[in-house]
């Protein structure tokens, strides 16, 4: 899909103080996205800021080297001044809920607003709306953005970009993945993004208390239609007993789907608040974003989540009943390739 940035090089050319944000608990497409956009508003002259509603995880530092950049609501002493004579440039999402804390200060925003995302799923922002939902990364919009406003993909940029296309491709293993994914990630380094850099930052620098709640998660992993559903849960009990921060469980859903013949993972984390957070990964065609929205959520058709408000348990039963469902209507697909004859 062909996207017109001409829209956004006019609100560019037409403000020159901006603020940055994207979706609670931010991933690395989320960072790696706002890291692009900071760096070509910077590039052509643009005073920038980036709020976001949750606190940046601690294996993302590496993208805010002097860790002033990436800011949380609750620690900006002047937040209400940032409406006055900014325009607003949301990345990754076009929902109100995954806004989180930043919801009411964005509703209230009086300047432009902007929209970049690949998300299914449209609520009425308020924004100018730059979307393509068949882009495997919000990254990769931003990458044609700097290059349709002629912005310059130098090194921080392109370590932004690589990070946000590498984690939602799952490091280019995901259907998502294209020949002009790879492409992509080949002119990032060509810029000066060290892809062997990001993995390290990202992987090999867990903490103690991350590697204790994977094996937590993991030894309460559970199959139930035959196998082909694999779930595990994280409580608010389980962080504390290992030492670990929410930001630890990013990606242990993705351990439910590593079991032979599951076509539907899903992850039940106990939220900070109250409620649970379930996240979902499709392996043979099921579309889990439908699943998702069942319950408020949404997300992409082999990723989603959704936020329920009941208990742990409330919320298991709820779920697990609405997947059986949901994959006894849905026939399971052979994804081997067969040896030609």
């Amino acid at each position: 899909m062909s996207i017109d940035w001409l829209p956004l090089r006019d609100v560019i050319e037409q403000n020159d103080r901006f603020l940055v944000t994207t979706h609670v608990r931010p991933d690395g497409d989320a960072l790696g996205s706002e890291v692009g956009m900071v760096g070509l508003l910077r590039q052509l002259g643009k005073d920038v800021r980036v709020v976001n509603g949750s606190v940046t995880p601690a294996r993302y530092d590496f993208l805010d080297p002097s860790g002033v950049l990436f800011e949380h609501h609750a620690a900006v002493a002047d937040l209400d001044s940032l409406r006055e004579g900014r325009a607003l440039v949301i990345v990754d999402l076009s929902s109100w809920t995954q806004l989180g804390d930043m919801a009411e200060f964005v509703r209230r925003f009086p300047g432009p607003r902007v929209v970049i995302d690949h998300h299914l799923g449209n609520d009425d922002l308020g924004a100018v709306l730059f979307k393509d939902q068949t882009a495997e990364a919000a990254g990769i919009l931003v990458m044609d953005a700097v290059a349709a406003v002629g912005g310059v993909l130098d090194p921080w940029i392109a370590t932004g970009l690589l990070t946000a296309i590498a984690m939602d491709t799952g490091w280019f293993r995901h259907p998502s993945t294209r020949p002009r994914t790879l492409r992509a990630a080949a002119q990032l380094m060509e810029a000066g993004a060290a892809i062997s850099d990001i993995y390290r930052q990202i992987y090999e620098r867990n903490t103690l208390g991350r590697m204790k709640l994977i094996g937590e998660t993991l030894s309460r992993l559970a199959t139930t239609l035959s196998g082909r559903i694999a779930y595990a849960t994280v409580t608010r009990d389980d962080l504390a007993r290992a030492g670990a921060v929410p930001s630890d469980s990013e990606d242990l859903v993705d351990y439910t789907t590593s079991v032979r013949g599951v076509e539907l993972g899903m992850l039940f984390i106990e939220q900070p608040r109250g409620g649970v957070r379930v996240s979902m990964r499709a392996r043979t065609g099921l579309d889990c974003s439908l699943l998702a929205r069942s319950f408020g959520g949404g997300g992409h058709h082999a990723a989603a989540a959704a936020s329920l408000p009941g208990t742990m348990e409330e919320t298991l039963d709820m779920v697990l009943q609405a997947a059986r469902t949901a994959l006894e209507q849905h026939a399971p697909r052979e994804i081997s390739a067969k040896a030609p004859r």
